[in-house]
């Protein structure tokens, strides 16, 4: 145990140190006896400062004391939850080995509860602001703070009743290593544990009693046999914890709970949209220009063979909100014409990013013609580079497109953080931006641009609007569009552009299958799209070699699985594939399978049409 404490300790340690350590010049000075929020945040620089100054002032007027904000940005929002996780994790370790010591039975109780072990200070953030509800939705989900520990050492084997959740498979239980279910000792309380596969004595029967139980509705009781020092329990909360405003508080802000597919905040308040998030399409009008290609409208528009060698693309497995865009292109287009059209998509792709902003300024720069990205990179980049003196945004060389009816549009939240120190300043700050003084920070022009002339007059009687930098973020109230489009710089309202249709559950194939027949095998797959159009072209191309390439270029490879069952890349099926390939080896094997395969079609696409 004191070994797996103390690596739990050094990695929480290691990971924390970006929330600690910040250049000299990065810190905020002490300037009196203020109160002072921590905020840990993705966002740039340009909305910590408007928004830290901005709540100074109605923190002043509201409660009549200043405020000042500690802002910590040691990454992007997927590096902030893992370090926060491994914080939180620490915490629960620490929690266990104080009470394996001083109440061990308290880790054999019924109920594991650990949320009053984080009081006031315990962590030394209030806040998380910015994001995607995505990511957000984890720091509410007790698995990922979660530590893992055995709850009977040196406990000998015994009978014990084992019930899943819910139907289970041998091979994937083999597959994982591992099952959860309830386990019901003999006079002691059920509880939820993690038995690894070594913990079953009689293996074979043991997962054929599981499975054959599991099918049942509900699921039953099946007796086996248990190594009980090996078996594990959870120790986790949530990270984040309700923000506790009245319904008739949140009615008035948001209204209807409602974002085209999506929501605007949590039901339980772990976390509230304070801005709306878009996923579109940048593009160079100089570069479309002289490919004799019109301006994107749809994402359809970006396969234009024309555009080939001519898009730039961020790698999905390394930016979470380029996920999100696929997800919604896929899960709007539907299974067959999704994958085709992301497909073609990659086959125009000149190079992949490993980060989201890149592609703006490169299509800025005319290394590229377009590429997708969230709306506020993209009208930022058009902006930045408008002429001297300019300030009409048509002007730009860089335009910005959000498909109507196919933008999937996400609330960028807010949440508190259990155990931080000043939980009633956090909720502060949330009331705060959801007053129109901090929606109008997002839209409105700065007090520098000589538009802000009209910017309309606040509560406290000034005009409102930021001070230096024009964010060009949606605000996430439905009042702002109703009384303020006009004033606004991107005159667009997302809650009538937005998506309905739901996410079909297919993000978690996305960054594996794309890897393998476009970002792995983008040379080749360049080239057989090269000679495919060119064959489409020919009207004397010989018609039986054509279907053979369309159908070659747009295959699908089957997946073995551990069983040996061979299953097609289908909807149906992917649950069952993406459930095997948590593990890492069985993945890396369908990797290389999956690479073969397309390298192998593509090569066929390339000979057929030479």
């Amino acid at each position: 145990m004191l070994p797996r404490l103390l690596i739990v300790g050094l990695l929480a340690l290691i990971l924390g140190v970006p929330f600690l350590m910040r250049p000299e010049a990065a810190k905020v000075e002490d300037v009196g006896p203020e109160a002072t929020l921590v905020v840990v945040t993705p966002h740039v620089p340009q909305i910590q400062h408007e928004f830290g100054l901005a709540f100074d002032r109605w923190h002043r007027r509201a409660h009549g004391t200043p405020v000042r904000i500690d802002w910590r940005q040691p990454g992007g929002t997927s590096e902030i939850i893992k370090q926060l996780a491994a914080q939180y994790s620490s915490r629960c370790a620490e929690v266990v080995k104080q009470w394996g010591t001083a109440d061990p039975g308290r880790l054999a109780a019924a109920t594991l509860d650990l949320t009053g072990e984080f009081p006031a200070g315990s962590i030394a953030f209030d806040v998380m602001f910015g994001g995607g509800s995505f990511d957000h939705g984890r720091l509410k989900d007790v698995n990922t703070s979660s530590y893992w520990f055995r709850p009977f050492p040196g406990a000998p084997a015994a009978d014990v009743l084992v019930r899943t959740k819910g139907q289970v498979e041998a091979a994937t239980i083999v597959n994982e290593r591992q099952l959860i279910a309830t386990v019901t000792r003999e006079g002691s309380p059920a509880m939820v544990l993690r038995i690894p596969l070594g913990a079953m004595l009689d293996q074979g029967a043991a997962l054929a009693a599981i499975v054959d139980a599991s099918r049942q509705s509900p699921p039953a009781d099946t007796r086996v046999r248990l190594d009980l020092s090996l078996l594990e329990r959870q120790a986790g909360v949530s990270i984040s914890v309700p923000a506790d405003f009245e319904q008739a508080r949140l009615d008035a802000w948001y209204g209807p709970n409602v974002l085209g597919a999506g929501t605007l905040y949590d039901p339980q308040q772990h976390w509230l949209g304070t801005a709306i998030s878009g996923f579109g399409v940048v593009y160079n009008k100089d570069v479309l220009a002289k490919l004799g290609v019109a301006p994107p409208r749809s994402f359809e528009d970006l396969c234009d063979p024309r555009l080939a060698g001519w898009l730039v693309f961020a790698d999905p497995r390394q930016s979470g909100s380029v996920a999100t865009a696929i997800d919604s292109v896929l899960s709007f287009y539907g299974w067959e014409k999704g994958w085709k059209v992301l497909r073609e998509m990659c086959a125009n792709t000149r190079y992949y990013t490993n980060t989201a902003p890149r592609p703006p300024i490169d299509v800025s720069q005319g290394e590229a013609a377009a590429g997708l990205c969230i709306d506020f990179y993209g009208r930022n980049q058009s902006q930045a580079v408008l002429p001297p003196g300019e300030t009409d945004a048509s002007k730009s060389r860089v335009g910005y497109v959000d498909p109507q009816g196919a933008t999937y549009m996400d609330a960028d939240p807010i949440s508190v953080l259990r155990g931080g120190p000043n939980p009633a300043l956090a909720r502060r700050f949330i009331e705060f931006t959801l007053t129109e003084e901090a929606q109008a920070l997002w839209q409105f022009p700065s007090k520098r641009d000589p538009a802000a002339v009209s910017n309309p007059v606040g509560e406290a009687g000034v005009a409102m609007g930021p001070d230096h930098h024009e964010l060009r973020r949606m605000p996430v109230r439905r009042v702002m569009y109703e009384k303020y489009l006009g004033h606004m710089i991107d005159r667009v309202d997302p809650f009538q552009i937005a998506s309905t249709t739901k996410p079909a559950g297919w993000r978690s194939t996305i960054g594996v299958m794309m890897g393998c027949f476009g970002i792995e095998t983008a040379d080749l797959q360049v080239r057989a799209w090269k000679a495919l159009n060119a064959a489409r072209r020919d009207p004397g191309f010989d018609a039986s070699k054509l279907a053979e390439m369309e159908e070659r270029f747009y295959a699908w490879p089957t997946t073995i699985m551990p069983d040996g069952k061979e299953l097609p890349f289908r909807p149906e099926h992917v649950k069952a594939i993406t459930g095997a390939w948590k593990d890492a080896v069985f993945r890396g094997r369908c990797e290389v399978r999956y690479f073969e395969f397309f390298t192998a079609q593509y090569r066929r696409v390339i000979e057929l049409g030479s």
